[in-house]
């Protein structure tokens, strides 16, 4: 069964890990779970979670393409859990998934994948209520109350005490006044520090040049004393290995709160 207490993120807060991960599975990554675990040993991870999407029960008939399937979860987990004992003496390795919390659905979601082995989720919180694009964070929002509901649900999320801590925290896309962003992004980095939860720098979304890292929700955890951990969001094996856009993100915060086994990258 599946008990997150029991995974003490921060026994790794001075070691090279990446928690964030994603397999073939989802539909939209590239690369086998060996391709990843060998690139992040060249890169000198000593710690490699992998969080692929996991499966989401919605109502009948819609079939995520975003997503594993429900029947894959199983082999998923014994891929890696099989990888974790033939690498132990090259690097650690965790089983996790990256999860959203959907109200309407998420209750019976985590009832099946609690049934599972798994060390850790994270929280990826792509949409408010459905997976449709005009429901996703990443459609342009300028309705406050709209940004204020998807705070409030990723709070309420934080609050079950499943989540290890938060991918891409900043990937709303709100287009309305900075003040009203500040004003609601405030609230969460409050959140994180009450949890104990770093905030993710998310390395793909650098390569990618996408609405985040958000410099302005980064301001905000740095004047809150928040702590804050790179998360490659690595979807290709390649992207373990990216030197620049890993070093980027480092240099986006100051060393003395920056969560990672090493500073520069040589």
């Amino acid at each position: 069964m599946y008990h997150f207490p029991t995974f003490d993120l921060y026994l790794y807060k001075d070691m090279k890990c990446n928690f964030h991960t994603h397999t073939t599975r989802c539909r939209h990554a590239t690369g086998t779970e060996r391709e990843y675990i060998e690139k992040a040993i060249e890169a000198g991870y000593q710690i490699l979670g992998f969080s692929d999407h996991s499966p989401y029960l919605f109502e009948e008939g819609h079939v995520s393409p975003y997503r594993m399937k429900l029947e894959e979860l199983e082999g998923y987990i014994k891929t890696v859990d099989n990888l974790k004992q033939e690498y132990k003496k090259d690097i650690q390795i965790f089983t996790g998934l990256e999860l959203e919390f959907l109200p309407k659905y998420f209750e019976k979601t985590f009832h099946e994948i609690e049934q599972y082995s798994l060390d850790y989720l994270i929280l990826g919180q792509h949409y408010l209520d459905e997976e449709c694009p005009e429901d996703g964070a990443g459609y342009e929002w300028r309705d406050e109350e709209r940004l204020k509901t998807y705070i409030d649900r990723v709070i309420e999320a934080i609050d079950t005490g499943y989540f290890l801590y938060v991918a891409h925290p900043d990937i709303i896309n709100y287009v309305g006044d900075e003040a009203t962003y500040k004003k609601h992004m405030k609230r969460l980095v409050t959140e994180f520090k009450k949890h104990n939860m770093p905030i993710e720098i998310n390395v793909n979304g650098c390569r990618e040049r996408r609405i985040y890292p958000n410099k302005y929700f980064i301001e905000l955890g740095i004047e809150n004393g928040n702590d804050f951990i790179v998360g490659v969001d690595a979807h290709s094996p390649q992207d373990l290995t990216d030197r620049d856009t890993y070093q980027e993100c480092l240099n986006l915060v100051p060393e003395v709160i920056m969560w990672t086994g090493e500073r520069q990258i040589k």
